[in-house]
């Protein structure tokens, strides 16, 4: 299988398929979702990848995370990246754009090379196929660190946040502004991040005594256009929240995206807050509270946990950690009618 196999199968251009697979260029959602279907059930991967883990190169760590156009994943990578060049440690990057047939096909082409270990963001922490393959790798002497995302039932070491006191200290925020109608748009619920963000946000209001509404949650899966479609869904209902609490940068990005082609004004017209800064908003003065983490130092102590496994020849110690967070309020979780 390789790429003018797939773009023949779906009835696209070679150039197409290498636009869905880089994230480099425009391709219609329904043809992106085709292309990375034929991905996943034929266990593809891109020829760069597989020739960059031909070295056999020992002195290589291989990062697999689910978002290269994510800027919390390239902070991620940027704290991976300088720690790796300080100990002379080559890195190979996979973006498997969340989906499971890229992370699979990855994970299998490691098995048969000679990297030094794996960091990996895992897509969904109930895969049985991926969490057979990171036990299969650590049994091989190949030492696994997770950042951000878990897997369930399996003692990998990794570096995370505490997503639950998060998301509740950032709803909490919402509930002091005096806001009763709070509406969440969720990560996913096989992943870490995305269940327990919703787990604090339910906490947040029991706490307060606000009746949970199954109308004002809605499904989202940390993407830009996931996002835009529930922000759309909520503000069009017959009773729409007043505030929104979005559960990552992207899902904000999409929520805005929204707002801004409806001209409705965040601060007079619905509140927002959201987990994850976003530095472009940042550079221009746009002022969205947040619940932040620095997401390069994540990074730093991922490679720094690798470091600690390759010394010590990959024996275990069960570190496992959360970075610290902050809630920084820029006005976007008020709402001044």
């Amino acid at each position: 299988m390789n790429i003018d196999d797939i773009a023949k199968l779906i009835g696209v251009s070679n150039a197409t398929v290498s636009r869905a697979i880089n994230n480099s260029g425009y391709v219609k959602e329904e043809t992106r979702r085709k292309i990375f279907e034929v991905i996943e059930k034929h266990q593809y991967v891109p020829n760069a990848v597989a020739r960059s883990l031909s070295t056999r190169d020992t002195l290589s760590i291989g990062v697999i995370i689910p978002d290269i156009e994510n800027e919390f994943f390239s902070s991620i990578i940027s704290g991976i990246s300088e720690v790796a060049e300080q100990n002379h440690y080559n890195i190979h990057f996979l973006g498997s754009n969340e989906t499971l047939g890229i992370e699979h096909a990855f994970l299998d082409t490691v098995q048969g090379q000679r990297l030094s270990g794996v960091i990996i963001t895992p897509i969904s922490e109930v895969d049985p196929i991926t969490k057979a393959r990171l036990i299969h790798l650590e049994k091989s002497g190949i030492p696994v660190v997770l950042v951000d995302r878990d897997i369930d039932d399996a003692i990998f070491e990794g570096v995370f946040v505490d997503n639950i006191a998060g998301a509740y200290d950032g709803v909490n925020e919402l509930i002091k502004a005096g806001h009763r109608k709070i509406a969440i748009i969720k990560g996913p619920e096989t992943s870490k991040p995305g269940k327990e963000r919703l787990i604090g946000y339910k906490k947040a209001l029991e706490e307060a005594n606000i009746d949970l509404s199954c109308e004002y949650m809605v499904p989202g899966n940390f993407k830009i256009m996931h996002s835009y479609k529930g922000t759309e869904v909520l503000l069009n209902l017959s009773d729409p929240p007043t505030a929104i609490f979005a559960c990552s940068n992207m899902t904000t990005l999409g929520c805005l995206k929204y707002l801004t082609e409806k001209k409705i004004k965040l601060g007079k017209d619905i509140s927002l807050i959201g987990f994850d800064d976003i530095e472009i908003l940042k550079l221009i003065d746009y002022k969205i509270s947040v619940i932040d983490r620095d997401a390069k130092q994540q990074g730093r102590e991922a490679m720094r946990l690798m470091l600690e496994r390759l010394k010590n020849k990959g024996e275990k110690k069960h570190t496992r950690f959360n970075v610290p967070y902050q809630v920084i309020l820029r006005g976007s979780e008020r709402l001044d009618r």
